[in-house]
């Protein structure tokens, strides 16, 4: 007998028995943001935000969000997942998902900003 989760994951679950990885999440609504972390036991932990504005700097608000993570595992007793994973990486790749967010943003912003500015002949063109 083999001891396993029971927690429903697919075997290729992108977390079980693998190094911690980060998927980005993007929503209909261009200020909500957010990332998946699939850690090494298979458990999945979902990190999500709202903001009108960018959010900066971006190195701070990752070490904070990851630290979020490593508390939420502590917490739990979840000690192998957090001395199984290389958190500098996971800071790292959430500051890039954080700055692709505000990217994302920062566009939509501008992008809303030309058609309220435009004249009627750019409105037609912009369309």
């Amino acid at each position: 007998m083999s001891e396993e989760r029971n927690d429903g994951l697919h075997p290729r679950h992108p977390g079980r028995g693998k190094p911690t990885a980060l998927i980005g999440l993007e929503a209909d609504a261009v200020e909500c943001g957010g990332f998946l972390v699939f850690l090494p036991s298979g458990l999945t932990k979902t990190v999500a935000w709202r903001s009108t504005a960018a959010i900066t700097p971006t190195a701070s608000a990752a070490k904070d969000y990851t630290a979020r993570v490593i508390e939420s595992l502590l917490a739990a007793g979840n000690t192998d997942d957090v001395q199984r994973t290389n958190w500098t990486s996971v800071a790292a790749a959430v500051q890039r998902i954080i700055s692709d967010f505000n990217d994302r943003l920062t566009k939509a912003i501008n992008d809303k900003m030309a058609r309220d500015l435009a004249t009627p002949a750019e409105k037609r063109w912009l369309q």
